[in-house]
């Protein structure tokens, strides 16, 4: 299966030692694949506090062949379909375009404009915690 997984899942996870998000990032292997594009790396990066945070996270797409960093542009079209479904174009709207465009049945994120106001048949919006039980549970 192929998810993305919004920057702020990844920032409490390995910056805010949220256990659910960390344990989240452990699960990723061949059946769970790993996609997001630069923006979300970048933005990660960006609000890790320490080296150590900033290398475990790339570490996690340099050691797994089940986690991608995509650096293509993301086709305008589907950018603008998420902009027209109500989200904000510099950022929201690219990453649910991406999401699409990747094939990914899940994003994952606790973005409320994701979880509240998001609403596309290409792929489910979950934030960690829902994801793991449905994860723990088998009913994905």
């Amino acid at each position: 299966m192929r998810i993305s997984i919004d920057s702020c899942v990844f920032i409490q996870g390995l910056g805010q030692g949220e256990p659910n998000a960390f344990r989240l990032l452990t699960l990723i292997g061949p059946d769970l694949v790993l996609i997001i594009p630069r923006l979300i790396a970048q933005e990660v990066t960006r609000n890790l506090v320490t080296p150590e945070q900033v290398r475990l996270f790339y570490r996690l797409f340099h050691e797994s062949a089940f986690a991608f960093i995509v650096d293509e542009p993301v086709p305008a079209e589907l950018v603008a379909k998420y902009v027209d479904l109500g989200l904000r174009q510099k950022a929201d709207a690219f990453i649910g375009a991406f999401a699409e465009w990747m094939e990914s049945r899940y994003l994952i994120s606790d973005n409320r404009h994701f979880l509240r106001e998001l609403s596309t048949s290409a792929f489910s919006v979950l934030d960690t915690n829902a994801f793991l039980q449905r994860w723990d549970n088998d009913s994905l």
